[in-house]
């Protein structure tokens, strides 16, 4: 299991996203240094607030979860979701995934697989366990999960479960290669081949942490946060929901540098597809 404390991680953003806004906010409108004035004053950002949660009973969290973003994605909301460990991102992928009647892909950010089927002691709904169960959903092909920034160590089982299923994979090795731009190109079209909507989750682990040390389960390397963040900028246009896991509060800086990261992240989200219109 990864450091406790993830579930401080919503509020944590919640406040970072809301000090921006207050700092830089002005008569609906925000200057972004590379791309000029941005208007936000047509655009509702919503707090649905904290889903309720049954600790006691994993499989009904995840049912509170799906239903509390249906409920988003019905009311006409693009879904943007904090954590919290990992474990959140089947619920709305699921969501998304019964909301439209075509192919599913995803952008996986994340220094580690998340394709352990099952243990003892995490049950098959856990922060190890995200991208099995969604590749498990109908319209949603395994080819169509790119997991990007993969580095390190993993177990044999989701190393070959990963290979066997055909995930695609760009590693933090590279990444480094690529560049941020061409990274996004390619898993924007491994993703969105054949599919009519892409799912972005963003473990905050897969950015080096001596740039994001509020996480869960840090790992050594990674990528730049600039990368990150330019990378997101990049896919936003495509996207159709977004997630951010991992943020632990209590693992970060006095600064709340992981805090401010993550709410810029959600912020480019936003700014990005505000550009589109």
């Amino acid at each position: 299991m990864g450091n406790p404390g993830g579930r401080f991680g919503p509020q944590a953003l919640r406040e970072a996203l809301r000090g921006v806004f207050s700092w830089r906010l002005q008569n609906g409108r925000l200057a972004d240094i590379d791309a000029g004035v941005i208007d936000l004053a047509a655009v509702e950002v919503a707090d649905f607030g904290d889903v309720a949660l049954s600790y006691h009973d994993t499989a009904l969290t995840v049912e509170q979860t799906y239903a509390a973003v249906r409920r988003a994605l019905e009311a006409g909301y693009t879904p943007l979701v904090a954590g919290g460990d990992h474990g959140i991102t089947y619920p709305p992928v699921k969501a998304l995934h019964d909301s439209i009647t075509g192919k599913l892909g995803m952008i996986q950010l994340d220094a580690h697989c998340d394709l352990m089927d099952f243990s003892d002691r995490q049950g098959r709904f856990s922060g190890s366990s995200g991208m099995r169960r969604s590749v498990e959903l109908d319209r949603f092909a395994p080819a169509n999960l790119v997991q990007v920034g993969l580095r390190g160590y993993a177990t044999v089982e989701q190393y070959e479960i990963g290979r066997q299923l055909g995930v695609q994979r760009i590693t933090a090795t590279q990444f480094a290669t690529l560049g941020a731009q061409a990274a996004a190109e390619q898993a924007l079209a491994l993703a969105g081949d054949g599919t009519d909507a892409i799912y972005l989750t963003i473990d905050l682990d897969v950015i080096n942490p001596g740039e994001a040390p509020g996480t869960g389960w840090p790992e050594p390397g990674g990528l730049r946060a600039q990368d990150v963040i330019d990378f997101v900028r990049a896919v936003a246009p495509r996207l159709a929901a977004l997630d951010i896991a991992e943020l632990n509060p209590v693992y970060d800086t006095p600064a709340r540098t992981t805090a401010l990261l993550a709410a810029r992240l959600m912020l480019d989200f936003i700014t990005t597809r505000v550009r589109m219109v």
